[in-house]
């Protein structure tokens, strides 16, 4: 157990002051490096942290102990690129359209932003189903891509979106809170964005998951970009601290090839990873699309009041 005699670190969700170690890493919040080619989707190095991770004993929320600056996080992010997400656009359209229709099931089609949107899939998804839709991505990359594809899509970030309070249908942020540093200032932003009645759509790993609990530190969403590690019981706890019911939370399989996933088993065995790909590629399996589910993320609606 922690205290603050100990360290100064308090819980990003809920302000407590007392936690438990979670994983040690040695020195300061920059010791494994921030790399921008370890900050993108389709990075595989599963189990490491840019920091030690400490876990929240009120509210079960684990995050760094001591953060990187948001200058650092923001370079990072700035020089971004994953040209393997290119490939697997068609499971990134089919992920987003299954979002979409359970949005769509909580409010009607309106204006939307999709807050870190990478190369602008849920923003083509959203639009070919009659959303007015736009994005908000740090990399330069990504939103060069988006924009090849037509896409209203601009660089910037949560505090630089331009997006007017009360203007929003929904916002949208997949894989984005994870990322960072304040989670409630965020969270805040985005209740303030939406108009009432408007919903929040939020992917995340699922810290708190029976696989999260199972394999530890070998955790494949144990990654050097993430800083916050949620739980559901500590989303929830973030959301309504700011006044946003929370209609929906499940599990949130994505969709990718065969050939992508045994890709990524590279992060554990390189050798594994070969012979899985060669046999997906025997089986003529390799470009199917597949969402094997670990339940292991969490997919959450959040609505606010009207």
């Amino acid at each position: 157990m922690r205290g603050t005699d100990v360290s100064d670190w308090r819980c990003p969700v809920c302000d407590s002051p007392r936690s438990r170690l979670l994983w040690r890493v040695e020195g300061d919040a920059t010791e494994n490096g921030v790399d921008p080619h370890l900050f993108r989707p389709s990075a595989d190095r599963y189990g490491e942290t840019v920091g030690t991770v400490l876990r929240c004993l009120d509210c079960g929320h684990a995050s760094l102990e001591q953060q990187p600056t948001d200058e650092v996080l923001a370079a990072a992010y700035g020089d971004a690129a994953d040209p393997v997400s290119l490939d697997e656009e068609a499971g990134q359209l089919e992920t987003a359209r299954r979002g979409l229709e359970r949005i769509e099931s909580v409010v009607p089609v309106g204006t939307l932003v999709d807050i870190g949107c990478w190369t602008g899939s849920f923003v083509a998804a959203a639009a070919g189903r009659g959303w007015q839709a736009s994005g908000v991505e740090p990399s330069t990359w990504a939103v060069e891509r988006a924009r090849e594809r037509g896409l209203d899509v601009h660089v910037g970030d949560l505090s630089s979106s331009g997006v007017a309070p009360g203007t929003m249908r929904c916002v949208v942020m997949c894989d984005v809170i994870e990322h960072l540093l304040d989670v409630s200032g965020a969270i805040g932003s985005v209740a303030e964005m939406l108009e009432p009645g408007g919903a929040l759509y939020l992917t995340t790993p699922d810290a708190g998951g029976r696989l999260a609990r199972t394999m530890g530190q070998r955790w494949w969403s144990i990654l050097p970009m993430h800083v916050q590690y949620f739980t559901r019981d500590s989303m929830r706890r973030l959301l309504e601290r700011h006044g946003l019911r929370v209609a929906r939370v499940a599990s949130h399989p994505k969709v990718f090839t065969a050939a992508y996933y045994a890709q990524r088993l590279g992060g554990y065995s390189a050798g594994l990873a070969r012979m899985t790909v060669r046999a997906s590629e025997r089986l003529h399996l390799d470009q199917k699309l597949i969402a094997p589910d670990f339940h292991d993320r969490m997919e959450v609606i959040a609505v606010k009041a009207g």
